[in-house]
């Protein structure tokens, strides 16, 4: 097994590791009123079938007929799965929050961060070769990190929406910075943009509910960065394969988080945390 297949194979030994583990130290521990809750398996169903459609649908390879096929029945999916939790009085997750701009658009920020997030790293690891050349995307974390502390510092000083904003426009400034003069920079910005983004998506957006719809809140808040993550590898890779220019993939999906930035400026006077 080469190093590339064993990046990926990792993870799940230590999902199996905390599995065993919490099997272990778990034993006997009850969850009271949680254990009662009914599992919608059909929902669950469809959203497995929907968003798993839609990625497929937007992979490089494969014959693009079969991709455009896969995009739409995932669509079709997913609006039967929206159609069902709107009508579902305990919603797997609850679409209807998604109407409210205080709710939207931090769920929207989380999407594009977590998607430029796992994007970035698609991208920038396409030609690596070298410990040195993977290095910049190896520490981007770091800069997330550092990202979530600065909100922490700022959040008083600037209004929820220009936090937002600001975050992800840094991302696209990031982008584009890869583009054109290198990775070092460019992972700094775009690590703090997205650290910037997701830590104030998640405080806006579980912020503005009261406490009895924070766990609604926060399965919306989960679900937004796990779609996020699959869009952007699917759409970062879907994009490099259409160019084959990683430069040309950075300013496109930049240009579409500037596009995000700019919707973003509608809930100004709306938009309260």
């Amino acid at each position: 097994m080469d190093a590339y297949a064993t990046l990926f194979w990792l993870p799940a030994a230590v999902a199996l590791v905390c599995g065993v583990l919490a099997t272990a130290l778990l034993r006997g521990v009850t969850l009271g009123q949680a254990s009662s809750t009914k599992v919608d398996i059909a929902s669950s169903a469809l959203a497995f079938v929907g968003f798993g459609l839609f990625v497929a649908g937007l992979q490089s390879h494969g014959a693009a007929l079969g991709r455009v096929l896969a995009t739409v029945a995932g669509c079709l999916v997913l609006a039967v799965f929206c159609a069902r939790q709107l009508r579902s009085h305990d919603p797997l997750i609850d679409v209807r929050m998604l109407s409210f701009s205080r709710l939207g658009a931090p769920s929207l920020a989380l999407v594009v961060s977590s998607a430029g997030y796992t994007g970035s790293v698609f991208l920038f690891s396409a030609e690596a070769d070298s410990f040195l050349s993977i290095l910049p995307v190896s520490v981007l974390a770091l800069w997330v990190s550092l990202g979530g502390f600065a909100f922490h510092k700022l959040q008083d000083r600037f209004t929820a929406v220009h936090m937002l904003q600001v975050s992800l426009a840094t991302c696209a400034a990031g982008l584009v910075v890869a583009a054109f003069v290198g990775l070092w920079p460019a992972g700094f910005l775009i690590g703090l943009g997205v650290g910037v983004s997701m830590a104030s998506g998640d405080a806006y957006l579980l912020g503005s509910v009261p406490p009895k719809d924070v766990a609604r809140a926060a399965a919306l808040q989960e679900t937004s960065l796990a779609v996020g993550a699959a869009l952007g590898v699917a759409g970062f890779g879907g994009i490099l394969a259409a160019t084959d220019s990683i430069a040309g993939t950075a300013v496109i999906t930049a240009t579409a988080i500037t596009a995000v930035v700019a919707a973003l400026r509608l809930n100004r006077g709306v938009f309260k945390a």
